[in-house]
């Protein structure tokens, strides 16, 4: 089957006919079955969906999370969030590339006055989580140069205030 159509007819297909419903898009509906469009919607949909991390390769399922809340010192939730991206996420971006963490993810509290600012949930190949990757992460943070935020490093920007491992159910 070929699509071949001029442009006389492609323009006019994008007139809007009296029930409101495009020509253009009757025209296209003729032109594939409605399973090929929805196929195509679909696929970009999931398309749409895959973060740049994904898009390179499918990563494993995580047997593990570990979920550590961090609390930002005055006025530095912004800083507290820059660190982390720019050392822990760092760090984990290498550990993924070697396949001890799955993934790495980062949400930030909107509440008002929160127990919590910042948390960072790592995915783990492994049921131990940290653990079980100790002895290679620490490698990993030896050979990292910790990159300061206006000149403060963690200590001075929050605290962890809570961490905890699950496991999917």
């Amino acid at each position: 089957m070929t699509f071949r159509h001029d442009r006389r007819q492609i323009l006019s297909g994008l007139k809007t006919s009296l029930d409101g419903q495009s020509e253009l898009v009757r025209w296209q509906m003729g032109a594939c079955s409605k399973r090929t469009l929805g196929l195509g919607l679909m696929a970009a949909v999931g398309l749409a969906s895959v973060s740049p991390s994904q898009a390179h390769a499918a990563s494993p399922k995580a047997a593990s999370f570990e979920l550590t809340f961090l609390k930002a010192s005055e006025g530095n939730v912004a800083s507290l969030c820059q660190f982390i991206k720019e050392n822990w996420f760092e760090m984990d971006r290498i550990a993924v590339e070697q396949g001890l963490m799955t993934e790495y993810r980062f949400l930030r509290s909107t509440g008002a006055d929160p127990d919590w600012d910042v948390l960072v949930i790592v995915g783990y190949p492994n049921v131990d989580g940290y653990s079980g990757i100790t002895k290679e992460f620490e490698a990993i943070r030896a050979a990292h140069t910790t990159v300061p935020v206006n000149g403060k490093t963690l200590r001075q920007l929050g605290t962890i205030v809570s961490s905890r491992r699950l496991v999917p159910g």
